[in-house]
């Protein structure tokens, strides 16, 4: 029945009309009572599951507005690399080909690695296809594995990627946004469920998340989570939203395929639904649209994938089904490029809440021109505190700028195996108050927020860039029950421990999803 009380711990709501009390009351799901220990009991149905807090903090459940569960999923099989020394790449690679492979050979490192070359790899195997992914990005590949994908001596780029092409005319074996030309197979529909019901579990619930939005990379994983929702077995909450060609691991080949079957952001259930669509407009690093590589031939500016024109379209087909649109603009001009088509769009769609968001906005730059375009369009800026994990001190990661102008950016992980401690939103709080990077620098100072600010952006703004204000990121009467407790209150602790911090319990619903095996 999904009932459950919580009672003899501190209750932290955030909400501005739920006081902060000792003892909370879930009844069919949704929050019925917060109050004092002796009112909540007296007010639970008989049977109702009571836990003893004994002190510890419940906070509402946290919520992740940007991941790539699918593939933080599928990377646990994979060779793990990330950090290694190219020869050691090389090593655990030759080792596996020599223990024997069935089929595909994929590693994944993580931001900033040195891969090894195509012939490096060549070197490893001829005869099995091997991918080394720096990131969802960026990845390196063998003969073998580029013959499998038909990128040989004549290949041209799809829009959206970047087949490198080495000084002897064939593909190096460098892809820019091209892990989906590679034929890899999925895991079988049972594997992958299980595979997601895991990830979903020990990487999100284990910390607190009780609500993804989801950017699944394949019909099979969609697939994956509604067996997950049809068997109860779905330990979050999820929005999914589908990306539109081209760009990395569409789904949908145009948004009017999404837009004529009717069915509008929302459709689904509390616990799975359909979030809205994505486009991307340029890649990352050197693939984004910039204006610091306009010095280079026109050929090397980015992978743009989109004219002005053709983005008005996407954003006004979208408006028009009720669909939320995200866009991914890494580079000053993407960004520029997608504002000025965000507000032609608006003006031939007409009057709308639509929250569209900016994906990687104010990351690696900032100024007040683009802030104050934002605020007048009603856009929704979206950066990556755990992206300074792997910066290189040249980011702003700007989210004071954007709080003290009024915008309320989302927290996210947005990790698709290449940071898989970034699933730990306490990991982007705490990036988010000291600014360090992995290698201790600290990254624009400045920007750091408090820890209250840290905490509403992964529950108040997350909720709202979804359009779940009602419901989640918060623990107001008749929200729903989704909380987790933890040992202490997360917000008097310091960067240091809050990085790696784990809930004692995790509720979603009044269901517990996630236990510690030594909480009571």
């Amino acid at each position: 029945m999904n009932d459950l009380a919580l009672v003899g711990g501190t209750i932290a709501t955030l909400h501005p009309g739920t006081p902060d009390a000792e003892a909370l009351l879930i009844e069919h799901g949704a929050v019925r009572l917060v109050g004092t220990t002796e009112e909540v009991l007296a007010a639970a149905r008989p049977g109702t599951p009571v836990v003893e807090l004994a002190g510890r903090t419940v906070l509402p459940g946290l919520i992740d507005s940007h991941t790539h569960v699918e593939f933080c999923a599928l990377s646990r099989d994979w060779i793990d690399v990330r950090q290694a020394p190219r020869a050691e790449t090389l090593a655990r690679l030759a080792a596996a080909v020599a223990a024997g492979v069935d089929g595909w050979l994929v590693a994944q490192g993580t931001y900033g690695q040195d891969l090894p070359s195509r012939d490096e790899l060549d070197e490893v195997s001829r005869e099995v296809p091997i991918l080394v992914r720096e990131s969802m990005h960026r990845l390196t590949a063998n003969t073998a594995a580029l013959e499998r994908a038909g990128l040989v001596r004549g290949y041209t780029s799809p829009v959206g990627t970047l087949v490198v092409i080495g000084e002897d005319g064939a593909p190096s074996g460098v892809v820019e946004e091209g892990y989906h030309l590679f034929p890899v197979p999925a895991p079988p529909p049972e594997r992958l469920r299980a595979m997601l019901r895991d990830e979903l579990r020990e990487s999100f619930a284990r910390h607190g998340v009780t609500t993804i939005y989801e950017l699944p990379a394949t019909a099979d994983g969609i697939r994956a989570y509604q067996g997950l929702r049809a068997a109860g077995e779905l330990p979050a909450r999820l929005s999914l939203t589908l990306t539109v060609a081209p760009g990395l691991h569409a789904i949908l080949r145009s948004p009017e395929q999404l837009a004529e079957t009717g069915l509008a952001a929302g459709f689904g259930d509390e616990r799975l639904w359909l979030g809205g669509l994505k486009v991307f407009l340029d890649g990352d690093d050197t693939s984004a649209f910039d204006s610091a590589h306009l010095g280079k031939s026109p050929g090397h500016w980015s992978t743009n994938t989109r004219q002005y024109a053709e983005i008005v379209h996407v954003l006004t087909v979208a408006h028009r089904a009720g669909l939320q649109v995200w866009i991914h603009a890494i580079g000053d001009l993407a960004q520029y490029l997608a504002l000025d088509a965000i507000e032609e769009a608006a003006r031939v769609a007409g009057p709308g809440d639509r929250r569209t968001r900016l994906e990687h906005a104010a990351n690696l730059w900032i100024d007040d021109a683009i802030v104050r375009r934002m605020r007048e369009l009603d856009v929704i800026a979206v950066p990556t505190a755990g992206f300074i994990h792997a910066d290189a001190g040249t980011g702003v990661y700007a989210y004071r700028t954007l709080v003290e102008a009024g915008m309320r950016p989302p927290g996210n992980s947005d990790t698709g195996g290449t940071q898989p401690f970034a699933t730990n939103p306490w990991f982007g709080v705490a990036r988010m108050l000291d600014r360090r990077t992995g290698s201790g620098v600290i990254v624009a100072p400045e920007e750091a927020v408090d820890v209250h600010t840290a905490v509403r952006s992964y529950t108040e703004f997350a909720a709202e860039a979804g359009f779940n204000e009602r419901r989640i990121g918060a623990l107001g009467i008749g929200m729903h029950g989704d909380c987790a407790v933890y040992a202490e209150d997360p917000r008097t602790l310091s960067p240091e421990r809050l990085a790696g911090l784990e809930a004692e319990l995790t509720v979603v619903g009044g269901e517990i999803v996630w236990r510690r095996e030594d909480s009571a």
